[in-house]
């Protein structure tokens, strides 16, 4: 990984996304808690963030077989250019171009527990507090993990 990547702020700022999303989803299971048969609402998004970080490191690591495998030099005959690398085949270096981020959509999925709730509300509050907290508490980590890469990217550019 590259020592000014913006992997990180982009990877914290998708999970950021995703929180944020489901604390709206959280928000709506707490305002409708009284509502009538109201199902309540979840955000999926951790797999997918699994899978992006999955595929940029396999990009990370084609890029680290191109520049470290070893090729006898070879010159191109055109150019007269000296290479002493292995060229990507066009399948890795379509994968390469590729953005991993971009199919990226937090899923609103309805819970169809049947709670215990007569009413066929399947709310609890309880419930829905703990998970509103846990969810502050994931957006404040990745929120000081970017202020931290930012603060790096700070320290580089000043020099220090």
């Amino acid at each position: 990984m590259d020592l000014i990547s913006s992997r990180t702020i982009e990877i914290t700022k998708l999970g950021m996304d995703g929180l944020t999303d489901r604390q709206h989803a959280i928000s709506s299971n707490i305002a409708n808690v009284m509502t009538p048969d109201y199902q309540r609402k979840e955000v999926a998004f951790e797999s997918q963030l699994a899978e992006i970080i999955e595929r940029e490191d396999l990009k990370d690591y084609i890029k680290g077989q191109n520049s470290i495998k070893y090729v006898p030099p070879n010159v191109d005959v055109f150019t007269g250019e000296v290479r002493h690398y292995r060229i990507p085949t066009k399948q890795e270096a379509a994968y390469l171009k590729s953005n991993t981020m971009e199919d990226y959509k937090p899923q609103y999925v309805t819970d169809i527990y049947n709670g215990s709730n007569i009413d066929g509300n399947n709310v609890e509050l309880e419930r829905e507090m703990m998970d509103l907290s846990k969810t502050g508490t994931q957006f404040l980590m990745l929120s000081n993990l970017e202020r931290r890469q930012f603060t790096n990217l700070q320290g580089i550019i000043r020099g220090q």
